[in-house]
């Protein structure tokens, strides 16, 4: 049972947060600090076919490591990744939102390949090295969309993208006496989930199975992130909270761009009423 905020699973170090994981003190949470976190995980290069696969994984472990209630873990399997299993958030339909984002993520990315198509664009994996850095120890500087790449297929055709989740409390103010009231959305923590999709249809077995092994590695890679990034609590608020599920199309417009922006693709899913 998930008894509050931030109780991982066992056998993860106790208030480590690792590399890619930033602080900011804009729009605060209620949590006991009065700012926020940023998580930024390492990039994720997966098969068109199994891209739903691996991001609703990731999606599913962050949701229940950062329920703001008791949960009842299930444990799930990947399809694609059989040797990965994570604690699926069975809570209400929270399950068929998290597809519901995966599903806007795919399209998005499919319309964004479309367009790079038209322009004579390419984008290739890595070209480095084959040995995935473990999550916690240096790694060469990356970023996606094809300014540098941590990445080792040499996979061609290509398409980047975001997921961002996005933790936040409604506070309600009231105005004029009490007689307006207007809602706003504190923002205590965000994740940022970058993917990219190799979609060439012309890549060979050989290819294929790379692709794989990279995807399975950097998905264990990021697991460990989560499980690690969660033990830090000092910024979840007390009082119940909501989530967000947005996309888009450059890591900056993630980084930069306010949370409640406009996304790569449809509107923010919420998981919690």
């Amino acid at each position: 049972m998930l008894g509050s905020p931030g109780i991982a699973s066992s056998g993860v170090g106790v208030g480590v947060v690792g590399a890619g994981t930033g602080t900011g003190t804009g729009t605060g949470g209620g949590g006991g600090s009065g700012g926020w976190k940023e998580h930024l995980l390492d990039e994720v290069p997966v098969a068109a076919e199994d891209v739903g696969d691996a991001v609703t994984c990731l999606l599913h472990t962050i949701l229940f490591t950062r329920a703001p209630g008791p949960v009842r873990p299930s444990e799930a399997t990947c399809q694609a990744f059989p040797n990965i299993t994570y604690a699926l958030c069975a809570v209400g339909d929270v399950s068929r939102k998290v597809d519901q984002a995966v599903r806007s993520f795919e399209e998005a990315v499919a319309q964004l390949g479309g367009s790079l198509a038209s322009a004579g664009s390419s984008y290739v994996l890595g070209g480095g090295s084959s040995v995935m850095t473990p999550y916690g120890q240096p790694a060469s500087v990356h970023s996606i969309g094809g300014v540098g790449s941590s990445s080792s297929s040499n996979v061609r055709g290509a398409n980047s993208g975001c997921i961002v989740v996005t933790f936040f409390e409604r506070k309600v103010k009231k105005a004029l006496f009490g007689l307006m009231s207007n809602e706003e959305k504190a923002v205590f923590e965000k994740w940022i989930l970058p993917v990219t999709v190799t979609s060439s249809p012309a890549a060979s077995q050989e290819e294929r199975e790379l692709c794989a092994g990279e995807t399975e590695a950097a998905l264990q890679n990021a697991l460990l992130h989560i499980l690690t990034a969660v033990q830090s609590i000092e910024h979840i608020p007390i009082a119940m909270y909501d989530f967000e599920i947005r996309t888009y199309n450059t890591l900056e417009e993630a980084q930069v761009g306010s949370s409640y922006g406009g996304g790569l693709g449809s509107a923010s899913v919420r998981l919690m009423p």
